[in-house]
């Protein structure tokens, strides 16, 4: 289908009616369903009008309830809908006689189900939604979460907006990511969980956020898709100005056996999403940290001019695997110039220590002076491209508070502003019972994300993620050149 631009009304909503909230539910307490809803556009600080909708209740958590939609005094611009399956369509024909077309079905228990009564239902409620011109959102999904319109499905869903948009087949990810991806300074402008998708599909949320001026970057989970070559078509061309990040669920037999049983979808075949891939320039994920940890680096990190990278911190045995790590994801370690080299000699002994790169030079976080020093001559050096700095675990307790507000200050400055023009990351994996750490926690991990500096879990997630940020940018460049 085109986009059809009186669907903006559901993001960005007045009125909305709440159908199937229980007669019983009262202010304050938490549920499930219609409660759920309201609970969660009130903490989000919704400005427009919410009309629960009962045929046995008068008031529904001091708010006056409706025996339906038809019966609301005002124009409705989204409908709520978490009633029994049987009910759905009795609720969409209200609907119709309301002109309210904008309806986000929350229910469960169609084709999903496997049961024949399921399929019946669901052909149904998709005839109902075609004579009536419905457009439906769902069913068995969490709908739409708006920050700055003030709509959520969950519990104490972050109030502040960002530029990353999120469609996902599953309202559990939307609900996990939507919680999780803050903590990497991710904000968002639209989250859509989409279920079933018995109307609108994930490639009718795409045309939407290809022109949502609020959404720069566009991450999705997907479990199956209805046209497979609109979608190859549309990310193709979005991916080129809004870098999409994709997990593509149910590769595996085990996983499409999943799929089918989740949201009845049917999932495709391996080598079809390899080829997905390779010619649409799709940032594959495979979780959500994954998903976050590259959404991360596309909002905060400089496009690279290469994938040669440099690894500052470590110790023994961590520096000899940090190699392996990085060459595994797809970056390249060259050892440091003879230059460089010669000059980290002048301050660091190599007693205990390597500069060739990966850098085992950990005494250098006990004085920040001479790590600022390090970080300067190895970002000078034309062979590396990415610095990638890991802290050292002993910094808090060795070099003291003022040694790590100064570590924070100096890293953010650098990050953005160094001569070379060179992305700086840090990467930061903390022993939660070391008392010792609780400065040096607070500060990496909390901090620098909150300033747009971005803090990894691991090695191995930095290197992904990078490996990842520059394949984009070398795919786009090829596809600019006419090198397809």
């Amino acid at each position: 289908m085109v986009w059809d631009p009186a669907l903006e009304t559901a993001f960005h909503p007045k009125v909305v009616a709440m159908v199937g909230v229980s007669s019983s539910a009262q202010r304050g307490t938490r549920g499930f369903g219609g409660v759920s809803f309201i609970n969660s556009y009130e903490q989000l600080g919704f400005q427009g009008h919410i009309y629960p909708v009962n045929p046995k209740a008068t008031e529904i958590m001091g708010r006056k309830a409706y025996p339906n939609v038809t019966s609301i005094p005002e124009h409705v611009d989204l409908v709520v809908v978490s009633v029994p399956a049987q009910t759905l369509p009795d609720v969409l024909e209200d609907c119709i006689a309301a002109n309210a077309k904008n309806i986000h079905v929350f229910t469960a228990g169609f084709e999903e189900t496997g049961e024949e009564e399921g399929r019946v239902l669901g052909r149904r409620v998709r005839e109902i939604a075609l004579r009536g011109g419905l457009r439906i959102i769902g069913p068995n999904c969490m709908g739409l979460y708006v920050p700055e319109a003030g709509i959520g499905s969950f519990d104490r869903l972050p109030k502040e907006s960002g530029p990353v948009a999120f469609i996902s087949q599953s309202g559990g990810h939307c609900n996990w990511y939507s919680h999780y991806a803050p903590n990497y300074g991710i904000h968002f402008s639209k989250v859509i969980s989409f279920g079933n998708a018995y109307v609108l599909d994930s490639t009718d949320y795409l045309e939407y956020l290809a022109i949502d001026p609020e959404t720069r970057i566009i991450c999705m989970y997907l479990e199956g898709i209805k046209d497979g070559a609109k979608l190859l078509r549309q990310v193709r061309q979005i991916n080129r100005v809004k870098p999409v990040i994709l997990w593509k669920a149910g590769l595996t037999e085990s996983g499409a056996r999943a799929v089918a049983s989740h949201t009845g979808s049917l999932a495709g075949q391996e080598a079809i999403w390899h080829a997905f891939f390779a010619q649409t320039g799709a940032v594959p994920a495979f979780s959500l940290e994954e998903m976050a940890e590259i959404a991360m680096t596309f909002l905060y990190v400089k496009p690279p001019r290469g994938k040669r990278v440099t690894v500052i911190g470590l110790g023994g045995g961590s520096s000899v695997a940090s190699a392996d790590v990085c060459a595994r994801e797809g970056l390249e370690m060259p050892t440091l110039t003879a230059k460089t080299q010669a000059e980290l000699k002048k301050f660091i002994s190599l007693a205990g220590s390597s500069i060739k790169n990966p850098l085992d030079t950990g005494l250098v976080f006990r004085d920040v002076s001479m790590l600022e020093r390090e970080i300067e001559l190895v970002a000078a050096d034309p062979l590396i491209d990415i610095l990638i700095v890991r802290p050292h675990l002993d910094m808090a307790r060795f070099a003291g508070p003022d040694q790590v507000n100064h570590l924070v200050n100096y890293l953010c400055d650098f990050s953005r502003h160094n001569a070379h023009d060179k992305p700086l990351v840090i990467t930061f994996h903390s022993f939660a019972n070391d008392p010792w750490e609780a400065e040096l926690r607070a500060k990496l991990q909390v901090e620098l994300p909150q300033k747009g500096i971005p803090v990894y879990e691991s090695l191995t997630g930095a290197s992904r993620a990078l490996a990842r940020f520059y394949e984009y940018h070398r795919f786009q460049r090829e596809l600019s050149a006419g090198k397809e």
